[in-house]
């Protein structure tokens, strides 16, 4: 079961780097060749900006999952590592823990209705924009699954703080 679960987990991982690095190079791609047909050619694509946003929005939220899973999100540290006992330090971090994933599954909620609700299409490209939405509630899924991941070494385990480096 545990090979499965690893499996599962490595399977996640690669899904969010290949997604974030996919979106962000074809970003890139898209802005630099409209760049060239604007200012070269005097025309551009229609079309170019709308699928920025749309891949700019996956950007951001396979990205989000990925920072969550490689501890680059900022942590503010302070209020946890105020009182010497560890058991409070734990209680603390317990805590906003149970703040953070009530905070995402809220989102995921919302952001879930909100694509359901998105049978308009798209203004360009003539899209239903529920599929540009999908990435939110994807991303807040993403995001939830890592922080569960995660909640027992971000309980545990003390952050580093900066002085100690």
């Amino acid at each position: 079961m545990k090979k499965i679960l690893n499996s599962v987990d490595t399977a996640i991982h690669w899904i969010e780097d290949i997604v974030s690095a996919v979106s962000l190079a074809a970003i890139v791609a898209i802005a630099a060749a409209n760049t060239i047909d604007r200012y070269i050619f005097d025309s551009g694509f229609l079309w170019a900006d709308e699928l920025n946003q749309a891949l700019l929005v996956t950007m951001a939220m396979f990205g989000s999952a990925r920072a969550v899973r490689t501890g680059g999100h900022i942590e503010f540290s302070t209020i946890s590592s105020l009182p010497k006992s560890k058991s409070v330090r734990i209680a603390i971090r317990s805590a906003i823990l149970a703040i953070i994933i009530g905070f995402l599954i809220f989102l995921l909620i919302i952001c879930y209705q909100y694509t359901t609700r998105g049978t308009i299409l798209s203004t360009v490209l003539k899209v239903p924009r529920m599929y540009y939405y999908m990435s939110m509630p994807i991303g807040f899924a993403l995001c939830l699954y890592e922080y569960i991941r995660n909640s027992k070494n971000k309980i545990v385990n003390d952050p580093i703080s900066e002085g100690n480096e």
